[in-house]
């Protein structure tokens, strides 16, 4: 189970693999309620590293530039720099039904990734991919922390996903079974073994 550190912006895990869940906006809005506990259960069960945001959008958009500073992003960085992350899962909400998969036009993720994203994930859910251009603000999570290698491959891919209200309200178990799941997927397909599968939620 990942250790689990109360920090005063942020709640961090622990975990063990190549994938890292965040939820900047978990403490805001009507539009990110649930995604704080979603991603929370789903690092349990899936035994990942996780950084989830405390702080109100109204006060500091964790999700912006000027949130570079933040113990929030400087836990992020640790925990690339010494967990030899390679994939990013960044969680919010969204008002509207269904699942919105962002990854800049294909700037912070490879097609490949992508797919296999919305593959899974249209399993359950009604997905769009890229609806309105998701995730290329400067200095947006994904932006931030997509990073490519000296042959143009990614070295790290960022992909955000929002989660309608109707999800995150009364889906929430398959939401979280889902996330945990997509993190078992990246892992085995990254070459990080554990002898069993996440627990079933």
């Amino acid at each position: 189970m990942p250790l689990k550190i109360i920090r005063p912006d942020h709640v961090e895990f622990m975990g063990e693999g190549f994938v890292l869940l965040t939820a900047p906006h978990a403490a805001s809005s009507e539009a990110d309620l649930h995604t704080g506990q979603i991603v929370e259960d789903a690092a349990l069960v899936s035994r990942s590293c996780a950084v989830i945001g405390k702080i109100s959008r109204d006060y500091v958009d964790l999700n912006r530039l000027r949130a570079a500073q933040t113990e929030f992003r400087k836990s992020i960085d640790t925990l690339l720099a010494d967990n030899g992350i390679r994939v990013v899962l960044d969680v919010r909400g969204k008002k509207d039904s269904g699942v919105d998969v962002g990854t800049g036009l294909g700037e912070t993720a490879s097609e490949e990734s992508t797919s296999l994203v919305k593959e899974w994930l249209s399993r359950d859910f009604t997905v769009k991919v890229n609806e309105g251009n998701r995730g290329i603000e400067p200095g947006s999570l994904i932006t931030t922390y997509a990073k490519k290698s000296n042959d143009s491959s990614f070295a790290i891919e960022a992909l955000q996903i929002g989660f309608g209200h109707e999800e995150r309200a009364y889906k929430r178990d398959r939401v979280i079974q889902a996330i945990a799941e997509l993190v078992a997927l990246a892992n085995r397909k990254l070459g990080f073994a554990r002898t069993e599968e996440p627990e079933q939620k």
